[in-house]
């Protein structure tokens, strides 16, 4: 009677690990390290000069030897991982004790923000955005001086599988360099993003994917303040709402989707900052995003060659997923 009720027991417990998997919406053991593989071959990829594996990784990454392989030589070569196309992370990008170089404002709401844009008094605003249309990248920035547009810079950052929008709302920041080509240029000045996370990252950098560019952004607040002799508080960055009626704000969105959509619509060179005037790095975000994707469709097409596959398909057609986790994470609350 034990035996029949231990087996029973084991039965009961033992189902399909490919099942299991789907429901948890845990990997495959071979995809999970192959994705763990990838975030370490990113990661070393991204080190900056001063690490003590810069030199191996680089050597490691130049030469692809016959014999006597190291683990950076099929990390980097099996994934295909250049780190001279990497972003590099600097440790600490900034002193914290720097000061910041203009003021920012982010409005607790969207009515709040077009109130304080209706109140603004500076002659010179610089509208920025950032997008993403049809898998590809682009920034722009537009200039208007007593209302007036006068100039817009563009920018076509590249695939979406190597940039993301954060980046391009960093690059339309760049385009502050309006500021600087103008010599009707009045003070004080007001650039506007629709981007909260770049604006409160701009004061102070840090150790993240695509804070390089913000820390070009306050070397060319700095070079704007030195050429035109004013001071931090001639210069504020506002966070205005999208969608929100505001021409400035609709021709920066405009015009970035101009740019994302076509090289050809891109500024030339010689008027954008010269951070821009080559092919930015890859983005480590765009990167793990792109490659996280291409995991997630190889997971399909393994798990509709299971053969439990037909038979949870009618009941679950939406496996591998976290709705299943989600259901009973909610029927566990509902129950206690």
């Amino acid at each position: 009677m034990l035996a029949t009720s231990s087996e029973q027991c084991s039965t009961s417990v033992t189902q399909p690990t490919d099942s299991i998997e789907a429901h948890a919406n845990l990997l495959p053991m071979p995809l999970l390290l192959q994705h763990l593989l990838h975030n370490a071959a990113i990661h070393l990829a991204s080190r900056p000069q001063s690490h003590p594996l810069y030199k191996l990784i680089k050597c490691a990454a130049k030469r692809n030897v016959k014999h006597h392989k190291t683990a950076l030589h099929h990390i980097l070569h099996g994934l295909k991982i250049n780190p001279e196309r990497i972003e590099t992370i600097s440790p600490h990008p900034l002193h914290p004790t720097l000061l910041t170089l203009f003021i920012t404002d982010i409005a607790s709401s969207k009515e709040e923000a077009k109130e304080e844009f209706q109140k603004c008094t500076s002659h010179m605003m610089v509208f920025t955005d950032g997008s993403s249309h049809n898998g590809q990248v682009g920034a722009a920035a537009a200039l208007f001086i007593n209302h007036n547009h006068v100039a817009t810079l563009r920018h076509h950052l590249g695939k979406a599988t190597e940039h993301t929008v954060f980046k391009a709302e960093a690059v339309g920041l760049l385009a502050a360099q309006l500021l600087t080509q103008r010599r009707e240029a009045s003070f004080p000045a007001t650039i506007f993003a629709d981007n909260q996370a770049v604006i409160r990252s701009s004061t102070h950098p840090m150790a993240k994917p695509g804070h390089y560019l913000l820390t070009h952004f306050r070397k060319l607040m700095k070079c704007l303040q030195n050429k035109k002799k004013v001071n931090s508080e001639a210069l504020s960055l506002n966070w205005i709402a999208g969608h929100a009626d505001i021409l400035g704000n609709e021709l920066a969105e405009w015009e970035a989707r101009l740019a994302a959509i076509s090289q050809t619509n891109a500024t030339p060179q010689c008027l954008l900052p010269k951070i821009l005037c080559k092919p930015l790095l890859l983005s480590i975000s765009a990167a793990k995003q792109d490659h996280n994707a291409r995991i997630q469709n190889e997971w399909q097409r393994l798990w509709k060659q299971s053969p439990h596959y037909d038979h949870m398909a009618t009941i679950d057609p939406s496996l591998p997923s976290r709705a299943f986790m989600k259901l009973m994470k909610h029927l566990g609350k509902k129950h206690t």
